[in-house]
C-alpha cells in the first residue's frame, strides 16, 4: 500500500460526493419535471442519471478492490478498519468523507421514494380518472 494508492482512494470518496451532489441537483429537477409530465425533458434527464449511477457505481467497485487487496473486507467495515490505521489527522478527515457520503447516499434514496410515490400516485389516479382496470405498480413479466 503506497502513499499514493491511498490518496487515490481517498480522492475517489470526494469525487463520488461531488458525483453524488449533481445526483441529487438531477432528482430534485426529475420530481419537477414527473410534476409536471414533461417528458421529453425527463428522458433525457434520466440518461443523465443513469450515468452519474453507472459512474458510481464504478467508483464503488474499484474501491471494493482496492480494499480486498489490503486484505480488508470490501464493504463498509473494511473501511472502517482502514480508517482505524490512519493518523489521527488523516482519519478524522476520512471519517468526515465517510459521514457525507452516507448522508448524500440516504437524500438520494429518500428522493427516489419521495418520486416513486409520485409516480404511484398519478397512476392511481389516471386509473380512477379513466375508469381503468387498476392494476399493479409493474407489469409482470413472468412467462
Amino acid at each position: 500500500m503506497t502513499i499514493n494508492n491511498l490518496k487515490a482512494f481517498f480522492d475517489s470518496m470526494g469525487q463520488d460526493v461531488a458525483q453524488l451532489n449533481r445526483l441529487i441537483g438531477h432528482m430534485d429537477n426529475q420530481y419537477e419535471l414527473l410534476s409536471s409530465r414533461r417528458a421529453e425533458e425527463l428522458n433525457w434527464l434520466n440518461q443523465q442519471i443513469i450515468t452519474l449511477i453507472q459512474d458510481l457505481r464504478q467508483s464503488n467497485l474499484e474501491r471494493e478492490q482496492f480494499l480486498q487487496q489490503l486484505g480488508l473486507p470490501a464493504n463498509r467495515a473494511g473501511l472502517t478498519l482502514l480508517q482505524e490505521k490512519l493518523p489521527s489527522p488523516t482519519r478524522e478527515k476520512v471519517g468526515e468523507l465517510i459521514q457525507e457520503l452516507n448522508l448524500k447516499t440516504q437524500t438520494c434514496h429518500m428522493m427516489n421514494e419521495r418520486a416513486g410515490k409520485l409516480l404511484a400516485t398519478q397512476r392511481r389516479f389516471m386509473t380512477r380518472f379513466f375508469g381503468l382496470q387498476d392494476q399493479q405498480a409493474y407489469p409482470d413479466f413472468r412467462v
